[in-house]
């Protein structure tokens, strides 16, 4: 199954949205964003993709200003920007 991570620039935002899916009963897990990202320090939160359509509904009400993109990894384990 595929995975997905949603990149933050904010540490206190990404830990606040990771809490947030865990309200709705989101499977997810709290990484550190990979560097191949290249957007820096920062943390990522990392989910499959059935649960993409509510964890971006859940991105959008809380208004988590510092998420910088959607990434998926590909065969070679570099991350690409949905």
């Amino acid at each position: 199954m595929r995975e997905f991570f949603i990149a933050f620039r904010s540490r206190s935002e990404a830990i606040a949205y990771y809490e947030s899916l865990l309200a709705y009963r989101i499977s997810c897990k709290l990484i550190n964003t990979p560097s191949s990202a290249k957007i820096g320090c920062g943390l990522s939160v990392k989910l499959f993709a059935k649960d993409m359509q509510q964890a971006k509904r859940v991105l959008e009400r809380g208004r988590f200003s510092s998420a910088v993109g959607i990434y998926y990894f590909n065969n070679n384990g570099m991350a690409i920007r949905v």
